[in-house]
């Protein structure tokens, strides 16, 4: 069985999806967890601002009990005792296979043919595999899914226009202040996801641009690209009311600016209004800093009606999309078909292998060299026929391994003694 099992921007809120982010040092620790709790060994956990999900590979438990052993052990890890069983969906096989392309693809996320979501899912899948989570089968859907992203994006218009959550945020803070040509703005956190906002915003016009990141080499090379300034991260808080705008993209776990910090800075420069974007999850921004007096706080989900115009804009493209991911679920599946086929086929061979050898040991004994040869060629050219036949006759019963339904009989019948 292959399986899914997720949180994203279309089942619940900022609230609840942030409760069950991942940093990356969580995978170890719990892929542990969940091996302990449900026998489940393969699995790809990705965790983005908009999603969590947990890909895995098993044949322990039937579908059902797989996904709630999942769900609860994720609760469990993360020391979560409410019942939040509805924010989550699941799918299986097929359904799985084919929510895994259209995520990487960017027909999931909520701007239509987003470009980072590729890159974290690869990354996700390398850490999962180079931590040895990750069996054959998921190995292949990760690889298929890497080939059908690129597919679309190159057969498609779907990554034309805004194609992330960063740069849909910063269309929205142009919006907001009639332009930025003339403003200065604070990136803290130099990850992917702030470099990539703040390339957007330096695009449209942003000139003055100071960079704090936690690790201050990152800070500096990110700076010197727009000629911008470092400061530290131990002190950046100080310095917020020397910019219009202040973005933020950290893995940190708890809010970075605080309410108490913002309203200091304002102190040193009275009315001065400010547009705090805030892309991570969990939130770095305390939520109480979007009641204060001239200041504006854009997240992830404050995004709606520029959402809605991508989604518009690119509803042709999609549709072209989910044409070329018909053809790429379809190669997949019949992989993964026929791969079910092959303990039956190997014990077949191996079976009919053996009771041929088994039957000859005994005519050995009594016939001269010359019939043994001849005995044997006979055996051996018997046998081989009523292999392929069962083989072929086992491929049509199952439709090439798609029908699995009476695999296990199969299976059980040629399991001779």
């Amino acid at each position: 069985m292959i399986g899914v099992i997720g949180i994203s921007y279309k089942t619940a809120p900022l609230e609840i999806r942030e409760l069950f982010s991942f940093p990356k040092d969580e995978i170890v620790p719990f892929s542990e967890l969940l091996q302990q709790e449900t026998d489940i060994a393969d699995l790809v956990l990705i965790s983005t601002c908009n999603r969590t999900e947990i890909y895995f590979s098993q044949d322990k438990h039937d579908n059902q009990t797989a996904f709630e052993l999942i769900y609860e052990a994720i609760k469990k890890f993360k020391g979560i005792t409410d019942h939040c069983w509805q924010y989550f969906y699941h799918r299986s096989n097929a359904g799985a296979v084919r929510h895994l392309f259209e995520v990487v693809s960017g027909l999931d996320s909520l701007i239509i043919g987003e470009d980072q979501i590729i890159g974290q899912v690869k990354e996700a899948y390398i850490t999962c595999t180079e931590l040895a989570l990750t069996d054959a089968v998921l190995m292949r859907l990760f690889q298929k899914s890497f080939e059908a992203g690129k597919r679309v994006r190159t057969e498609t218009g779907i990554k034309l226009g805004i194609t992330s959550v960063s740069s849909a945020a910063v269309e929205m803070c142009v919006n907001l202040l009639n332009g930025v040509a003339d403003k200065s703005v604070l990136l803290v956190g130099a990850g992917e996801t702030g470099n990539l906002a703040l390339q957007n915003i330096h695009k449209k016009g942003v000139k003055q641009i100071g960079v704090a990141n936690r690790t201050i080499e990152k800070a500096e090379k990110t700076a010197a690209k727009y000629n911008g300034m470092t400061i530290s991260f131990d002190t950046f808080g100080k310095y917020l009311h020397g910019f219009d705008i202040v973005m933020i993209a950290t893995s940190s776990a708890t809010p970075v600016i605080t309410a108490e910090m913002v309203k200091q800075n304002q102190l040193v420069r009275p009315g001065h209004k400010q547009v705090y974007i805030d892309l991570s999850v969990p939130r770095n921004i305390e939520t109480s800093v979007a009641e204060l007096e001239n200041v504006e706080v854009l997240g992830v989900d404050d995004l709606q009606e520029i959402v809605k115009q991508t989604t518009e804009n690119k509803k042709e493209s999609a549709a072209k999309a989910h044409l070329i991911l018909d053809e790429v679920v379809a190669d997949f599946s019949e992989w993964l078909a026929s791969r079910s086929l092959r303990p039956a086929i190997s014990t077949i061979t191996a079976n009919f292998q053996a009771i041929n050898q088994e039957e000859l040991s005994t005519y050995r004994k009594v016939n001269t060299p010359e019939m043994q040869e001849i005995v044997d060629d006979y055996a051996q050219h018997l046998t081989q026929r009523y292999t392929r036949l069962l083989i072929k006759n086992l491929k049509n019963l199952t439709d090439n391994g798609k029908n699995i339904d009476s695999l296990k009989i199969i299976n059980d019948l040629f399991k001779f003694d």
